[in-house]
């Protein structure tokens, strides 16, 4: 079995362009085997709790453990492939990542997939760069993969009028991590906007899983537990530090801002409108009692539009990013959509690295400024970076190129050259998602 879906990887990653991919797919389709490791390494609710660190762990005297007896259930499968299912069957619903597990694992990988061990590692740890995604393996095998999809807003300011005469509810932009909290089953899982599982939530899985209520989904953001003094931005800077760090996380918390049954989540289709499933999310926090979650409070409710304005400008005095609305009759729709849409006077734009420039006086030596690409110019942004991350990013090039990057900028306009450029470019932060 691995040998097949090895020779199946070396050639879907001989070339990268998007219909070679979808060839090799369409060649493959009625593959079974194939089919079922795609599953497993793209399906985000597969989880195996077993990281590339985990299985590299060392254990006393267990090489010659190894090599002086094996497991005696393998003797009974009819063959590799039964081998291999069966592990990663067991790994599904024993996803812990314990010690005795990771034992285990390592046993498989010496006793039948010695010959494909690189391989082996990164599917059980399901860290295998493919080239492709959910969405491009779905247009050739329907229905393979479940997605995960989270409702992204459009920017107000692109089409103000989508507003007038309708009703809508008003909160904070909160500049923190995307993040969704599921409860299903009793089982607790935080996952990222782009269905990556967020580990260590320790202080947030364990509320959670002391509440009565189950099989529902938090749509919200991560962010500071306290925050004190510290302005948006370097909140945002301070959650990403630690969310982003390995092991056990502490000092977060969830700002939630939307609610649904998971059975809606988990077919990406939730037909109950804003207003009665910020009903039901305030129903929850007014019978419980939460130190780790927090309901985002609504600034204002109505149909007033000059209200956006006024509290866009409130809400950026005090140091935040803008608000969102939120329309009251408007389904969750798992795409972005005009259904939320954010305000803020500052934009952002995800844009890829291309190249990098030495600073000059104090920065000399280190960098100066990222070059980006925006609608196929050249941008030059210099500011938004502590003088670390000037260092990291000088010493590290080679791992920042193509690399995309949170840029903030207040408009488009043109250079000396006549090309287009951004005012104010800033570096906001990288993406882990894309």
């Amino acid at each position: 079995m691995l040998n097949k879906f090895k020779q199946f990887v070396d050639e879907l990653l001989k070339e990268n362009g998007s219909n070679y991919k979808k060839s090799i797919l369409e060649k493959y389709k009625e593959d079974k085997d194939i089919l079922y490791l795609l599953d497993f390494l793209y399906n985000p609710y597969i989880i195996t709790g077993i990281s590339t660190k985990k299985l590299n762990k060392k254990f006393e005297n267990f090489d010659k453990i190894l090599e002086e007896h094996f497991d005696q259930r393998l003797l009974t499968a009819e063959g590799e492939a039964d081998v291999l299912k069966g592990l990663l069957n067991y790994l599904q619903t024993h996803n812990t990542g314990t010690d005795t597990d990771i034992k285990m694992v390592q046993q498989y990988r010496y006793l039948w997939f010695s010959e494909n061990a690189e391989l082996f590692d990164k599917i059980v740890t399901k860290n295998l760069p493919l080239g492709i995604d959910a969405k491009t393996i779905n247009k050739v095998i329907p229905g393979l993969i479940p997605e995960f999809n989270v409702m992204l807003a459009n920017k107000y300011f692109d089409n103000p009028s989508i507003v007038e005469g309708k009703e809508f509810a008003l909160t904070t932009k909160i500049d923190g991590g995307r993040i969704i909290a599921m409860k299903c089953d009793g089982e607790v899982t935080f996952y990222t906007r782009a269905g990556q599982k967020y580990e260590g939530l320790v202080d947030l899985q364990n509320e959670l899983e002391n509440l009565t209520m189950d099989n529902f989904v938090f749509d919200g953001e991560l962010t500071l537990l306290d925050p004190g003094k510290l302005t948006s931005k370097d909140q945002y800077k301070e959650t990403m530090k630690i969310s982003r760090k390995d092991g056990e996380k502490y000092g977060l918390r969830m700002l939630v801002f939307d609610f649904m049954p998971v059975r809606n989540f988990l077919i990406q289709n939730c037909l109950v409108d804003y207003r009665h499933r910020r009903a039901e999310l305030s129903a929850i926090f007014d019978l419980n009692e939460f130190k780790y979650f927090k309901l985002l409070p609504i600034l204002y409710k109505g149909n007033d539009t000059s209200e956006i304005i006024k509290w866009l400008n409130y809400n950026i005095e005090h140091g935040e990013e803008g608000v969102m609305i939120n329309f009251l009759d408007s389904v969750y729709e798992f795409k972005r959509s005009n259904a939320l849409l954010k305000v803020k006077k500052m934009n952002d734009l995800d844009l890829e690295i291309i190249g990098f420039e030495e600073g000059t006086n104090k920065n000399a030596g280190k960098l100066g400024a990222i070059l980006v690409n925006y609608k196929d110019n050249v941008v030059k942004v210099g500011s938004g970076f502590s003088d670390e991350l000037r260092e990291e990013i000088w010493q590290n090039q080679d791992k920042w190129l193509g690399r995309t990057v949170v840029i903030q900028y207040f408009e488009e306009t043109c250079n000396q050259n006549g090309g287009i450029s951004l005012r104010f470019p800033v570096y906001l932060d990288y993406r882990t998602d894309k």
